[in-house]
């Protein structure tokens, strides 16, 4: 397996590693063309408390992924290229519903963030450019693990209990569906396998809960009591999108795909980190 970034990844294995600044225009594909696999991993704007540029955010999540499919097409790529969409997309609609791809891809719902416009402009690329390579692009839902931004929700609770330390939260009454960091590995395996066709395909999460209802979980789990005033003492920006969650039956029926992983079984993970 080799890896391409700035920084060597952590926390897990590899054969090799090239250093490469994906902003850069000349980024040389030639390396790829022996990969049966090549995944697109790497995106901006994701965490709104970082405060990236919206610079970054569209050179990221739009400029970089087009130019690689662009280049891998007149190469004559042979392998399957991963890109990967977000259930932000459907931005701040009002309904209440499981989206399906065509939802995703139809959104004209106002867009809160950089992040959900340029989502949206890789989602509409890779649904209309010609190709003779392979490419899934998987809309996800809220993913979660170890080792992510300690001030996502997940973690954030979790070491705030740990920690004894005060917690504040929107009124958390907004609706998401989460999938475990590891389901994505065993899809990717599957598709290759069963020699998934090229599209787009949503990724259905395990679990679709409000906010207020992950962090009763985390506290039931860990044996504490939710502290009274805690939610409605935070702002975020993503809080007008009311329900955000995949509907996945197109990528069950052809893998027979669905999400195992809990939220309550990575506790213990989050906790050991």
């Amino acid at each position: 397996m080799e890896m391409y970034g700035l920084d060597e990844p952590q926390g897990h294995s590899y054969d090799k590693f090239i250093k490469c600044n994906l902003m850069d225009a000349e980024f040389d594909c030639t390396p790829l063309l022996d990969s049966d696999i090549v995944v697109y991993a790497i995106g901006a704007g994701i965490q709104s408390n970082l405060k990236e540029g919206f610079n970054l955010i569209y050179n990221l999540n739009v400029t970089a992924p087009v130019a690689i499919c662009n280049k891998l097409k007149e190469l004559d790529f042979k392998g399957c290229f991963v890109t990967f969409g977000s259930v932000f997309e459907m931005g701040e609609t009002n309904e209440e519903k499981f989206f399906t791809e065509e939802d995703v891809l139809k959104s004209i719902a106002p867009a809160p963030s950089d992040y959900v416009v340029s989502k949206r402009m890789l989602t509409r690329f890779v649904t209309s450019y010609k190709h003779d390579f392979i490419h899934w692009h998987f809309i996800i839902p809220t993913i979660y693990g170890p080792g992510e931004n300690p001030k996502r929700l997940i973690p954030y609770t979790i070491n705030a209990i740990k920690n004894g330390e005060e917690l504040h939260f929107t009124a958390g009454d907004q609706t998401r569906q989460y999938v475990c960091v590891d389901e994505v590995p065993r899809i990717l395996e599957m598709a290759f396998e069963k020699k998934l066709s090229s599209g787009m395909y949503n990724i259905q999460g395990k679990e679709t809960l409000t906010v207020k209802e992950i962090v009763e979980l985390i506290h039931k789990e860990l044996g504490k009591e939710v502290p009274e005033g805690c939610f409605g003492t935070a702002q975020r920006t993503d809080v007008s999108m009311k329900f955000l969650a995949l509907d996945g039956s197109l990528l069950t029926s052809m893998l027979f795909f669905d999400a195992r992983i809990k939220i309550t079984d990575m506790i213990s993970s989050y906790i050991k980190l």
